[in-house]
């Protein structure tokens, strides 16, 4: 599913237990709300640039709910990546040459990146 299609998130309403949000920017929370089971949680990670409007009465009659935390401890990010390798998941990551870094910059700042830049140092 991409989480940028509005129709594809809309088709995905009640399927999801938990949404882990990393991104910082705004989003359409009401909808990512809507993709939750009842007794589901939002939870972030990422730094909202804006206080996060949810519609309340969604929520209420989902029991759903919203939370946030930082990254956690190191034994916290050790349990979250045993559990991310039992089950198969991965980070979506483009890699660029640090010889390609002003490009990568710019793939970024555009906004095209999806969903995290790695540089690779180059040097023979």
């Amino acid at each position: 599913m991409n989480s940028r299609n509005a129709e594809e998130l809309a088709r995905a309403a009640s399927s999801f237990d938990f949404i882990l949000n990393t991104t910082n920017a705004n989003l359409d929370w009401n909808t990512y709300i809507a993709a939750l089971k009842p007794k589901g949680r939002l939870h972030t990670v990422g730094a909202v640039p804006e206080p996060i409007a949810l519609a309340a009465f969604p929520m209420i009659l989902g029991q759903k709910s919203l939370s946030g935390s930082p990254l956690g401890s190191p034994s916290t990010t050790d349990r979250m990546l045993q559990f991310s390798c039992r089950h198969g998941i991965a980070p979506t990551t483009e890699f660029f040459p640090m010889s390609r870094v002003n490009e990568a910059l710019d793939h970024l700042r555009s906004g095209k990146a999806r969903y995290r830049i790695v540089l690779i140092n180059d040097l023979g």
